[in-house]
Parts: structure tokens; sequence; C-alpha cells
């Protein structure tokens, strides 16, 4: 009992694995949810302790290390995406399940790497993970859900109020896009898991994690394809092998204690941190539950297996998941069921040009025996391109707008669903405007000019007609009514054939309002030259620089006459480009509502728009040294620094002002970053050779 003491108070100790550059990666925060749970609540740590008690009464009843008994846990996969890109396929999720069940059965291919002075130890967990066949209603399931939301950008527990299935009879994994736990600036978790203990909840069960580190294709093609082993093997009440450091271990004797976690795989030159085991041994870096690099992980031990087994041999911790009757009641046992077909797809793009390749992706539940048919509709012509195959690549000859539906058949049945409006098809020259862009933002939306993307909480950009600096009407976004961040809720304009031009100025006019000093709300603006294949960002302002007005705390914000501001942005690299398209993506962080109007991309730059720009970076593209300069006297700014496109730091400098310049850099594209009292500012560096 003492050991599990001594454990759980390193959990309130323990610092993340930290990295050189800016952007930290903590591959788990497990034990700082497991210290929020013990903060919150007083007798969460009883009740670990508790946990912990069980598992040994039961290992010391029975060697339960050379129990030959496969026991399977249903399981449930909620993708909770926010856009497209974070919408994973089925076939990642088979493969994150593929690499799960190898590790567990120890049928990984590199279990031959593993060091002979662990060989005795290594263990088969005889346990297999199955996406469960029926859910908890008793319907037909492929045990893969999927929801939108924008709390897949900051997700926690939140997701867990969202959807959820019993914890008593699956396992609930929730796929994010990224998850916030009050970590340091910068942190980035790959994923979270809860520790067993008597009636957990729901809302407090199951594992949360990155899906750019669930599985080993698509999103998480070359990533960390191990971080779902791990999360599992703190779900079945493993510790890290570093948990305790040397005094204490992770409650298994067959696991030599670590110091601190590992990082990288030497074990060439056996790394030893702790001289106190009889007999010595090296640290382990190929346990799974350490920090190592994915392709060190190979093995878990005999007493991880004994301790897992405990936990489903335990009527109080998780032994309903592996019994004969939920087995039965979930699908996974007893005779095959027979399904009809539920319809479901995604698309690559939902933007792009005459001519673009275009991918629809069958998502599918129960297809046995399935035949398929697509039907892609321009709405506005009626134009109709129809395809057979479960996945296929095309391209359209006609902007416009078009309607995706997707029709499917199996020997039970039939099923289908129908996207309207899903793809914007834009002319493959662009629209040319000479001699400069304008558009007041008149049109409904959306229109020939501008396209509207959502993240799925139906508040996207809309129009105005009460609310204008110019014209009739300008185009808004409803942020007073967005309860939670979020972030995709873009409008778009393009493409855009622009004709020659030395230099290119974007200036837009906008109103904004803040609920409180606290609000963390951001402008982005994006630059496309592929028809929106991809996107750079060139600009981010934020809420105390983007606001026009004073607070409106408790009412939808309307702009005065007087509120409007107008924004000057300098895009001289994408010059005379024939496919330019614009992005403006409202990151929704508490604030009131974002009006726009009268967007306009000139040639050139007077000089008077430059005095009144606050930061002016000239020049920019620049071949070797630019120099950066501030207009205005009170900016607060105190420190200059420097980030490729990754967000990794390349160099600090403080501000000496009222002119720097800036140290020559390879060529390529730049992040500068300025930050002072009242002050953070994002430019775009272009740097040519």
């Amino acid at each position: 009992m003492m050991q599990s003491f001594r454990i759980l108070l390193t959990v309130l100790t323990f610092l993340p694995f930290s990295s050189v550059f800016s952007q930290v990666i903590q591959p788990c925060a497990s034990d700082e949810y497991l210290a929020d749970q013990i903060t919150n609540n007083s007798q969460r740590i009883h009740w670990q302790a508790e946990s912990d008690a069980e598992i040994d009464r039961l290992i010391k009843l029975q060697d339960l290390s050379a129990e030959s008994v496969l026991q399977k846990i249903p399981v449930v996969i909620h993708i909770m995406y926010h856009n497209q890109a974070a919408n994973i396929s089925d076939a990642q999720v088979h493969s994150a399940m593929a690499i799960l069940n190898e590790d567990f059965r120890r049928l990984n291919p590199d279990t031959a790497n593993l060091r002979s002075i662990f060989h005795s130890v290594a263990a088969d967990m005889e346990i297999e993970f199955e996406l469960a066949q029926i859910d908890p209603s008793g319907n037909c399931s492929n045990g893969i859900t999927r929801t939108q939301t924008s709390l897949s950008t900051a997700a926690n527990n939140n997701v867990k109020n969202l959807i959820g299935w019993d914890n008593k009879k699956y396992l609930n994994i929730w796929v994010v896009t990224n998850i916030e736990r009050n970590q340091a600036a910068g942190t980035i978790i790959l994923g979270y898991s809860a520790f067993p203990y008597f009636n957990i909840p729901l809302t407090q069960d199951g594992i949360v994690i990155r899906h750019d580190n669930f599985g080993d294709m698509g999103s998480s093609a070359g990533t960390r394809h191990r971080t779902l082993t791990h999360e599992v093997g703190h779900y079945l009440n493993l510790y890290h092998t570093f948990q305790s450091g040397c005094t204490g271990g992770d409650n298994c004797y067959d696991t030599p204690p670590v110091s601190t976690s590992s990082s990288g795989c030497n074990t060439t030159l056996p790394q030893n941190t702790c001289q106190n085991d009889n007999p010595d041994l090296p640290d382990m870096l190929e346990n799974y539950m350490d920090y190592s690099s994915d392709n060190c992980m190979n093995t878990f031990t005999l007493n991880q297996k004994s301790r897992a087994k405990a936990v489903l041999a335990s009527s109080t911790l998780r032994g309903q998941l592996s019994s004969a009757s939920n087995l039965f009641s979930t699908g996974l046992s007893g005779s095959s069921i027979s399904c009809s077909p539920s319809a479901a797809f995604d698309v690559s793009r939902t933007l792009a040009c005459v001519g673009d390749l275009i991918d629809l992706f069958d998502q599918s539940a129960f297809q046995s025996a399935v035949s398929y048919l697509w039907e892609v509709k321009n709405t506005q012509t009626g134009a109709l391109q129809t395809f057979m195959s479960a996945n296929p690549q095309f391209t359209l000859s006609q902007d416009g707008l078009y309607q995706v539906k997707l029709s499917i058949l199996n020997g039970q049945g039939s099923d289908s669903e129908t996207k309207t409006n899903l793809l914007t098809i834009r002319p493959a020259g662009g629209t040319t405007h000479s001699p400069y862009f304008y558009a007041g933002m008149e049109d409904p939306l959306p229109n020939s000019i501008w396209t509207v993307e959502g993240n799925g909480d139906n508040k996207n950009w809309a129009r105005s007609t009460n609310v204008k600096q110019t014209g009739n009407a300008s185009y808004y976004h409803p942020n007073f009514n967005v309860s939670n961040a979020s972030d995709g809720d873009a409008l778009i304009a393009g493409p855009i054939a622009l004709s020659s031009a030395n230099s290119l100025t974007l200036k837009f006019a906008h109103a904004f309002a803040r609920k409180t000093v606290m609000d963390d709300d951001q402008l982005k603006v994006y630059v496309s030259t592929d028809c929106g294949a991809s996107w750079s960002l060139f600009r981010i302002t934020p809420a105390f620089q983007l606001g026009t007005s004073a607070l409106v705390p408790s009412s939808p914000y309307v702009p005065q006459a007087s509120d409007w501001k107008e924004t000057t942005v300098m895009l001289s690299a994408y010059k005379n480009n024939p496919h330019l398209m614009i992005k403006f993506e409202m990151v929704s962080g508490g604030g009131n509502n974002l009006y726009m109007d009268d967007v306009r991309l000139t040639y050139g730059v007077t000089q008077d728009e430059v005095s009144q720009a606050q930061w002016v970076l000239m020049p920019n593209p620049s071949h070797g040294m630019a120099v950066l300069a501030v207009n205005h006297p009170n900016h607060g700014m105190e420190q200059v620094r420097i980030l490729n496109l990754n967000g990794q730091l390349l160099h600090q400098m403080d501000w000496e002002g009222p002119r720097m310049a800036l140290p020559v850099l390879p060529a390529g594209s730049y992040v500068i970053q300025l930050t002072g009292s009242g002050t953070r500012e994002h430019l775009r560096w272009v740097q040519l050779h």
C-alpha cells in the first residue's frame, strides 16, 4: 500500500518531456490527469490506492502471468473532428487497432530488437481489442462514431459529454485534433488515459488521443504510432516505468527502476539511471510504458501482464469488459451479425478549381457484398457524373456548386447519404480583375467570389444588411454565440487572376468587439496559389489588436460608423499570380461579433499607407538583409523572435528600435513574432536567394 502512495505523490510532481525548441512534446498526460482528479476530489487518491491493493490481492491468489487465457475487450472509437482533415478514415482506425493488437500479443515485427537481458520477462499480454459490432441500444455498429465539433481543437474531458458508450461495456477512445489540459504554452500533449477505480463514471474514463498520433497512415503517417499502446497500458492500471524514480518503481518487480523518462533509443550504450536494483539492470528503453521513441518500444513484461490481467479479473475494476455476456452483447461472440449498410462518405477537398483532382472516400458501415453508386451533380446546370467504385477520383469541367450522393447496397438492404452544395468549383484560370480587385460584400453567401467553410458549429460567416461601412451590406461572423473556442470558420475569396504588377497590397475594413479583456479571438489571413489545395498563413491579428470598440459583454456587437478600421497587409510575394485566393479565418476565443467590408487587392503601396502601418518590414520578400521598423511611438515591443513555419524558434533579439536589421537566413518563409507589453504581432517574411 505504501508503494502505491509513493507513486501517487510522484504523479503530483511529474514534469513533461521537453524539447530544445519552443514547441514541447509531452507524450502522455495521464499522470497530470490523475493529479487533477486528486486535486478536485480528495477521495480519489484513496480510490487509486484501493485499486492497487485489489490488484496486489488478485496477483497473490494466482500467478496471472502464467495464465493462458485470451481475453477480448470491446472498443468504440469516437472521432471528434472540427474539419475534414481531422475526420480520419476507417482505414486509419483499423491501422491503429492492428498496431495495438500486435503490441499486446507480442506479434509486432520488432520484438527481435529486445535486448537478450530482458528476453526472460517479455510477455504476450493475451489481451485483444476489437471494434464493437453492436451499440448500447442493440443496433448494428462498426465501432466508430463521428461527431463534428469545435471542442476537438481544445479537447479534454469536455468531448466525453458529447458522446460516449457505457464504460462498463466498452473501452471508449476519443480521437481529437488537439488536447488542452492547462499545459505550458507551446506544449503538445499526444494523449492521456484514465486509471481504473470502482464505479468510475463515463465522463472520467477512457482515452483521449490526437488523430495525428493514431495509427500509421493518413494523418498519422510517419509520426508516433504507439501512443495508443502506451495509453491502453494506463487504462489497465500500468504506471510509467519511471513513475517513482529509483526508490519506488512502477509496482512491477521485473521492470528495472528508472530515475527519469527516456527519449530516443540508445541501446548500444546502455543507459542505467538507477543502481539500487538487484541484479543491477540497465533501463528498459524497450518498454511501452516509458517515453522512448516508438521504434524502440517493443515489449510488456510478465508482471505488467499480471497487473493488467488482475484488472480484467476484478469485478470492481474492468472485469465486466471481457465477460462472456458482455462479449455477446457487444457483438464480439455468438452468431455472425447481419446488418443493412449505413452510408457515409468524406471528400478530400470541398473547394477546388476546374480540372483539379477530387477524391471521394467511402466510410460506410457493414459493407460485405457491397455495390456503390456515386452521383455528383451541378446544382445550377444539372450536369451529372456517376461512379461505381468505392473511392473514386475525378475532375469537374464546370464551375459551380455540386451535390454529392452515395447509394450503397449489400445483401441485407440499402442506404444513401446526400450532401447538398458540398463542392465549390471555381474557374481554372481564376476571375480576371484589372486594375484591382474589389469586393463590397453585397451579395448573399456563397457567390461567384466568396466561399464559406465552417467548423461544424453552424455559426458561420453570414451577410448583414443592417451593418456596413459602404454599400448595402457586409459579412460578419456571429462570434457572440460561439460558446467554445473554435477554429475553422473561413471566408474565402478567389481564385483571382491579377494583371501585371510590381507589388501587391491587401486591404480590408473590419469592426470587432470583445466581451472581456481575457478573450483570445484571432483573425488569421491565409494565401493560396493552388486553388485551395494548400494554404500559407500570412498574418495573425489577436483580439486586443483586432478590437475597434470598447467591450460589449452581454449583447451581440453592432458597430457604429466610427468603429470601422482598415487593415493593410503586404502581399508582394504573391504578385502576378493567376490563382490567388485569400482566406479569412475567425478563431473564436470568447469574444463578440466580427464584421468585414470592402476587401481590396491593389497594386503598389502609397507612402501614406506605409506611414500609417504600425510595423514595417522591408523589403519583403528580401534578397539578403531586411529591416524591421516601427512607426507607433507607444508600441510596447520588447522582443523580436524569428520562427520557421513549424513554430521552431530560430533567433530571438531584444528590440533596439526604431529600426532593426534582421539576420540573413536561408531562402524560405519565416514568421516574425513581435512581443512585449500589450503587443503580440506576427508578420510573414519571405527570404529569396
